[in-house]
């Protein structure tokens, strides 16, 4: 597998300060060979990912700078439905309606959403990725058991909270910025916005328009901008093909070991980079995660 350099992605939200630790408060130190070693396991472990066929991109042409649409077609022009039927990608699906994109907007959780996100981390907690995740983290000392993680999951990434201190309202959580996006109410742009699938999902209805790629297109990564509701997004990553679980237990991990810092390690010897961000009031929970170089 060839893995790309990705451009920074640039995310609009206050974060903590002065927390570039080597080593995380949470649990016990795990260094950059473990983390590859996990890694590179948990690669291996995604039985949920694309398998040859299963999808087609049109990665079509330069972006650049100039905010103007350079690539006339769809990002994807084929995803299987043998893929995107599986358990955790149709618990996964069923939450992208959950959310209002605007910040400063209130979101709230009905009872059906709450359920639909206790559906979603039970599926992944079924697969081998977070089989592996589970021990690893139990291991370290940074969940004690299934029920503990399971916990940790819905804590991290589905509370809600304010966006921006200056915001008063109720208005994101880790898991609607990083996996399906938001419009920044001030800035009047896309924040967030890290997953393929959510991409998808919005690029078939018309909700997103891809504009190009940023740099060197792959099969597993790519740099991009888009709009998202008619709002540019200038600079954005994904992992392209992996299962929801997959990177769920990436950016988990990486945010519990490595928090408000670069999470170095490597995949078939290619080195990759995780940034994750705590929100500025809790450092429970999620305020980012993204892949980056």
């Amino acid at each position: 597998m060839k893995w790309l350099v990705v451009l920074i992605a640039c995310c609009a939200f206050q974060l903590t300060k002065g927390a570039s630790i080597e080593r995380s408060v949470r649990g016990l130190s795990v260094s950059k060979v473990e983390l590859t070693e996990f890694a590179t396991t948990l690669w291996d472990r995604d039985d949920n990912r694309n398998a040859t066929g299963d999808l087609l991109l049109d990665v079509g042409n330069y972006a650049g700078t100039t905010n103007t649409d350079q690539s006339p077609n769809n990002l994807f022009t084929k995803v299987s439905n043998s893929l995107l039927n599986g358990a955790t990608y149709q618990s996964f699906l069923k939450l992208m309606d959950n959310y209002n994109p605007y910040t400063k907007q209130l979101e709230t959780t009905s009872a059906e959403e709450d359920a639909e996100e206790n559906d979603f981390i039970d599926a992944i907690m079924e697969t081998r990725v977070m089989t592996y995740t589970l021990n690893f983290l139990i291991n370290k000392d940074y969940v004690s058991s299934s029920t503990d993680l399971k916990a940790k999951l819905k804590n991290m990434w589905f509370k809600l909270y304010s966006r921006k201190t200056s915001y008063s309202t109720i208005d994101s959580s880790g898991f609607e910025h990083t996996f399906v996006g938001e419009i920044d109410s001030g800035s009047q742009k896309v924040t967030g916005f890290h997953n393929w699938v959510s991409f998808y999902e919005k690029e078939a209805v018309g909700e997103v328009n891809y504009y190009g790629w940023l740099s060197n297109p792959d099969p597993q990564l790519i740099g991009l901008s888009f709009t998202f509701h008619g709002y540019y997004k200038s600079i954005s990553s994904l992992w392209v093909g992996c299962s929801p679980e997959f990177e769920m237990a990436m950016f988990t991990v990486c945010f519990m070991v490595r928090p408000n810092q670069n999470c170095n390690f490597a995949i078939d010897g290619n080195s990759m980079t995780i940034q994750t961000y705590t929100l500025y009031t809790d450092e429970s929970l999620v305020g980012s995660a993204y892949p980056v170089a």
